[in-house]
């Protein structure tokens, strides 16, 4: 990635890194409590992708009425300001601190059932997303392999990369390199786990298959059901829990114990049940600001007919 900036970029990374250092260093009571509340009101102000986050929530919650669907597009963006909050909080952390922001509600059972074996955590964009990497602390004997979609902008990738670099047992590997690389390094001696969030848009292809999620037809990543299906490595989802600003409960769920034999799409259907669940529970804390049903029915329908052509 270095060879590939120039100092413009490079002086930009560290510029946004020393003020999200500093700013990590602030008490708590002003990040959260000032700082948050300052990034909420630019975000509104601005009307940060306001019809994306509109049409979504009017479209999931179709009971609600207008009053409460802005109500809950204001919580939406205070939830956003405190994630930015969340994440810069991330850069001057100890470990100590960093412990702090999750509590692993069953940690020892999953290190005693998953030490030194390969296994899926499967999450969503919903809480605090970048705490979800802050498990390969809890279980050093495995490799965590933290699956990202890179951005676009490449200060922000190097940022975030340098960022995510949480533990030493942590890798971080592009999506479109998860296999590759888990085949290259699996049964060298130490557990891997791939850390995926499927909760985004996928790649529209003619055989992507629907879900009904939130009141709509829905596509869905299932590349953590194929890996784990192929491969016969569990999955386990992270069902997770806001319980203070940056301070998260979370509790590893088995959706598949990688014997069970399932019919396809099953195991990402108990995936979709728990998200829709979670998302029901607290809707503020999901990302509703990415364009989550630009997909449809009718669209794949055209990508068949041009692969019949």
């Amino acid at each position: 990635m270095k060879n590939t900036t120039n100092w413009l970029q490079r002086t930009n990374l560290e510029l946004l890194w020393a003020f999200s250092l500093l700013t990590s260093y602030t008490p708590r009571f002003f990040r959260y409590y000032i700082l948050k509340y300052f990034i909420a009101g630019i975000l509104i102000l601005s009307g940060y992708r306001r019809k994306v986050i509109t049409r979504n929530l009017a479209k999931s919650f179709p009971e609600r009425t207008s009053q409460e669907i802005r109500s809950l597009s204001r919580r939406y963006y205070s939830f956003l300001a405190e994630v930015i909050v969340d994440t810069i909080s991330l850069v001057g952390a100890n470990e100590e601190r960093k412990q702090k922001a999750v509590n692993w509600v069953n940690r020892q059972e999953i290190n005693d059932r998953l030490d030194g074996k390969d296994w899926i955590a499967i999450g969503a964009h919903y809480g605090c997303w970048e705490y979800l990497p802050l498990w390969s602390m809890m279980q050093k004997s495995n490799t965590f392999m933290s699956v990202y979609h890179p951005l676009k902008s490449i200060v922000f990738e190097m940022f975030y990369q340098r960022l995510r670099k949480v533990s030493d047992n942590i890798v971080q590997i592009p999506m479109k390199n998860t296999i590759s690389y888990y085949l290259r390094h699996r049964n060298k001696g130490k557990g891997m786990i791939l850390g995926l969030l499927s909760d985004q848009s996928p790649n529209l292809r003619a055989d992507t298959h629907w879900f009904r999620f939130l009141n709509q037809n829905t596509a869905f990543i299932d590349g953590a059901e194929q890996i784990a299906l192929k491969y016969r490595i569990p999955i386990y989802f992270a069902n997770t829990k806001r319980l203070a600003p940056g301070r998260y409960e979370v509790r590893l769920d088995e959706l598949y114990d990688g014997k069970e034999e399932v019919a396809p799409n099953v195991i990402t259907g108990r995936y979709i049940q728990k998200l829709e669940g979670m998302i029901k529970e607290n809707p503020e804390i999901w990302m509703w600001s990415h364009n989550r049903w630009k997909h449809t029915q009718e669209k794949q329908a055209k990508i068949f007919d041009k692969c019949t052509l």
